[in-house]
């Protein structure tokens, strides 16, 4: 089996960040041990726009789905592109390598799209260099070390009109099904086991949970449950607001989501686990057969609908799935963005403490609650800055006995880091700016 860990991201002009690094303390040695990483610092300054990273790249290694709609503004003010720089670490059963992938970003009046992307990598082996796999740029095409310029005419054309299709579909050149014959032709047989190993295999364990997927829970009451199973990845919604009917493929999946979840659920709140009461199979508008179904927490004798439980268990149960993954799985990156929302600080490092001392994936995480800066490895830990051209940085001056909740704080207040990490409030600015608004509206 290959497993493959994500080791580094560069991002240029991407929302808030002019340019951004976050490099992750893993290596081939460690392959095996869990890599939880946290990241701090002051409201939009640039947190998110990791997650948003990590989106964008499932979303363009998934090779049939759109990017965004241009209303979510990903590219920053001013800018004509964004671009994106992962590097990878794989393990196959041809050796160890450095995989990178580089992606330029456009939008035009409708989403973004790619105008420039790059597959690269380099054998685990002192002196060797980097090697193209494919790339493509508005002008050319290039597989290994064919190009347009001396490929037969027949299939340059197939080619082009591949490119103009995927501009179309606002979708990856490199990773399209319709690319992958062309690629079959032209790669040794490592090579194409590279490709497999990110766009399928680092693809299907990379779990991205942002606000969009958990707000419907909040807004909506419908829980989205980030699924991690041996046969099924991804996002099954749930309508807490009464009995809910899926399919029963989607049915079965998320029952055993419960049965897995079950097995953790109580030792993480006690007495806790969930029950599943099936009502009735139904056919659905598809003709496909549906089951309709509700889920209840049972406590005790006590058996009461899931939507009782407060909102922080419920996000808990919605991505406990992929929390289990992650120890598990050395191949789960999960990266989750406001962790901390709704779930209780002390239950929060206990969590995360026993993925870092014995889990096996990757968990990259946004944060405000401080606790877990007493929990977490200080190399484990990045903290934005005020400037949007150096972005995340991680604290100098630190020793693994240092606090580092106390040592960010600090920071904060006295500096002392090579960048400024909060942008200063005053706190008598900020009582007269009430003052005043309590005098406007009487």
């Amino acid at each position: 089996m290959a497993i493959i860990k994500v080791k580094k991201i560069t991002m240029q002009n991407l929302r808030n960040v002019g340019h951004g690094e976050l490099v992750l303390t893993v290596s081939f040695d460690t392959f095996l041990q869990a890599n939880v990483v946290g990241l701090y610092g002051q409201n939009g300054s640039g947190k998110t726009t990791i997650v948003d990273a990590f989106a964008l790249l499932k979303t363009l290694l998934s090779g049939d789905s759109k990017l965004p709609a241009q209303n979510k503004r990903l590219i920053m003010a001013g800018e004509q592109t964004a671009s994106l720089d992962f590097e990878f670490l794989v393990e196959n059963e041809f050796g160890t390598f450095f995989v990178f992938y580089y992606v330029e970003l456009q939008e035009d009046q409708h989403r973004l799209y790619p105008i420039v992307e790059r597959l690269s990598y380099k054998e685990n082996i002192k002196g060797k260099r980097a090697k193209v796999l494919m790339a493509v740029t508005e002008q050319d095409v290039h597989i290994r070390k064919s190009s347009l310029a001396n490929i037969n005419e027949e299939v340059r054309i197939q080619l082009l009109v591949l490119q103009q299709l995927a501009r179309k579909q606002y979708q990856s050149f490199l990773f399209h099904k319709d690319l992958q014959p062309f690629v079959q032709a032209r790669l040794s047989e490592q090579e194409i086991q590279l490709l497999h190993n990110i766009a399928i295999d680092f693809n299907r364990d990379l779990h991205v949970v942002n606000t969009q997927n958990i707000a419907p829970l909040f807004e909506e009451r419908m829980m989205p449950f980030s699924i991690h199973l041996e046969k099924t990845r991804g996002l099954i919604p749930y309508d807490l607001k009464g009995p809910a009917l899926l399919p029963e493929d989607a049915f079965y999946a998320l029952c055993e989501v419960i049965e897995q979840s079950n097995r953790v659920l109580s030792a993480i709140i006690p007495e806790l686990t969930i029950k599943i009461n099936v009502i009735t199979k139904q056919t659905l508008d598809s003709g496909e057969q549906g089951m309709r179904f509700e889920f209840l927490s049972q406590r005790g004798e006590q058996a009461l609908p899931l939507r009782t439980e407060s909102e922080g268990i419920l996000k808990i149960i919605a991505i406990l799935s992929v929390l289990i993954a992650v120890y598990n799985n050395p191949n789960a990156c999960v990266v989750i963005d406001e962790l901390d929302s709704g779930i209780f600080e002390y239950l929060l490092g206990e969590l995360l403490t026993v993925i870092d001392e014995d889990g096996k994936g990757q968990l990259i995480f946004t944060s405000h609650n401080l606790r877990v800066l007493e929990v977490l490895a200080i190399n484990n830990l990045w903290f934005t800055t005020t400037n949007d051209n150096h972005r995340y940085i991680q604290l100098k001056g630190m020793k693994e006995a240092n606090n580092a909740r106390d040592a960010y704080l600090r920071a904060i207040q006295l500096g002392g880091q090579d960048e400024e990490l909060y942008k200063e409030t005053k706190t008598f600015k900020i009582k007269r700016a009430f003052r005043k608004a309590g005098v406007q509206h009487d």
